[in-house]
């Protein structure tokens, strides 16, 4: 582990948390304590708990929870997961997505690391509809790179409700799997019982105000 810096703080945080939530705290942080500088990495969650564990980042933020009891998480929003569908698509239009119907579709997604993806197939299996193990997915590795994907007819997306709005385009229409809305939280991470440098403490506590946790 490197030795902390009391000035800078480095973030380490998942594609939806580091598209739609760090920007705007930088920002503010750097307005509101210029004697401080800080970092970011964007990556999936499972690259945030890495870069936590091996002293690469201060403070993450994460569409999942850590496995593992030496990071302790936090709830600082929420979002809701949706299909991505193409326009003209047999599922544009029809309602809600049944499981068996998917299972029938090759899907586009994020890495095995995601958030999103893993938050996804959790809950479809927490309902006792669990995907088929041998579902065809496509793997991109930036929520527009999956979007392209399903605008070019590759599959349907699987996709945070904030990334496909940003993204907004008339070629790829939002659908909703059956049943109870998929949502998931996203975490402010940190190492347990971790003494934090100066920097990285006001971060935190600006995070925690600005997101009411």
């Amino acid at each position: 582990m490197t030795e902390p810096d009391a000035t800078t703080v480095t973030v380490a945080a998942s594609s939806i948390p580091g598209e739609f939530l760090v920007p705007d705290l930088v920002e503010r942080f750097a307005a509101e304590q210029p004697e401080f500088t800080v970092t970011t990495e964007v990556t999936d969650s499972a690259g945030v708990f890495a870069a936590l564990r091996d002293g690469r980042a201060d403070v993450g933020l994460a569409g999942a929870e850590p496995d593992d009891d030496d990071l302790v998480a936090e709830v600082v929003a929420a979002d809701e997961i949706v299909l991505a569908v193409p326009r003209g698509h047999a599922l544009d239009g029809t309602g809600p997505v049944s499981v068996a119907q998917l299972a029938a579709t090759p899907l586009v997604e994020r890495e095995e690391g995601s958030g999103t993806r893993r938050s996804f197939t959790d809950a479809l299996a927490s309902r006792g509809t669990p995907l088929i193990t041998d579902q065809q997915w496509t793997i991109r590795d930036t929520n527009e790179g999956l979007i392209e994907a399903v605008a070019a007819g590759e599959g349907v997306g699987v996709v945070s409700s904030w990334a496909l709005r940003s993204h907004g385009r008339d070629d790829v229409r939002e659908v909703r799997v059956e049943g109870d809305p998929v949502e998931r939280c996203l975490y402010l991470v940190l190492r347990r019982d971790d003494d934090l440098p100066a920097a990285a403490t006001t971060f935190v506590a600006l995070a925690r105000e600005a997101t009411g946790a």
